[in-house]
């Protein structure tokens, strides 16, 4: 009884001693600023003016990705649904794979999905201020006050493989404060 006790008490203390759970970090200063020093691929160029005030969504992804794809269609989809109220940047991550080396598959894929949003390059010098992304496709969505609402990575062995639209559009519903489906 007195050992159950001594136990109890000890895993009492190491749950008062864990840190808590981070916070979601949101869309800051620096993370913007790490966006706007990427070279654009597509689209305008990154700028903090040009996410201002908008739900943000933060894309990473390859053209060699096969679950990038669809994601990059429902990307397409919602900037077509949202228009200014959301600002997308598709981020270039981990292009130069194995066999994927240099631009035509990139500049293929590209002209294929002809993305409305940012399309920026170089993604692994940002990364690190991205929760360290290390699988593709990885979303993040924020709010219009840099607040994060969404945080999605394609695990490893997990069938699913990529953000559907579905998700997306409510996690930009509410990001923006409206009804589900108003869009």
């Amino acid at each position: 009884m007195r050992c159950a006790r001594l136990i109890s008490l000890f895993a009492a203390l190491l749950l008062l001693s864990a840190p808590a759970a981070a916070e979601p970090r949101g869309l800051d200063a620096a993370r913007v600023e790490a966006l706007s020093g990427l070279p654009v691929l597509s689209g305008a160029a990154v700028t903090p003016a040009a996410l201002a005030g908008k739900a943000v969504v933060v894309a990473f992804w390859a053209s060699w990705c096969p679950p990038c794809h669809p994601e990059f269609d429902n990307l397409k989809q919602a900037q077509q649904t949202y228009g200014d109220d959301v600002a997308i940047v598709a981020v270039n991550i981990f292009e130069e794979f194995g066999r994927f080396k240099g631009t035509a598959r990139r500049d293929g894929f590209l002209a294929r999905k002809d993305p409305p949003f940012h399309v920026v390059a170089e993604g692994e010098q940002v990364a690190g201020l991205f929760e360290d992304v290390a699988r593709i496709p990885t979303v993040f969505i924020f709010a219009p006050d840099g607040s994060a609402v969404l945080h999605f990575v394609h695990a490893e062995g997990s069938s699913k493989t990529h953000a559907s639209y579905e998700e997306i559009a409510a996690a930009l519903d509410a990001a923006l404060g409206k009804p589900p489906g108003e869009g």
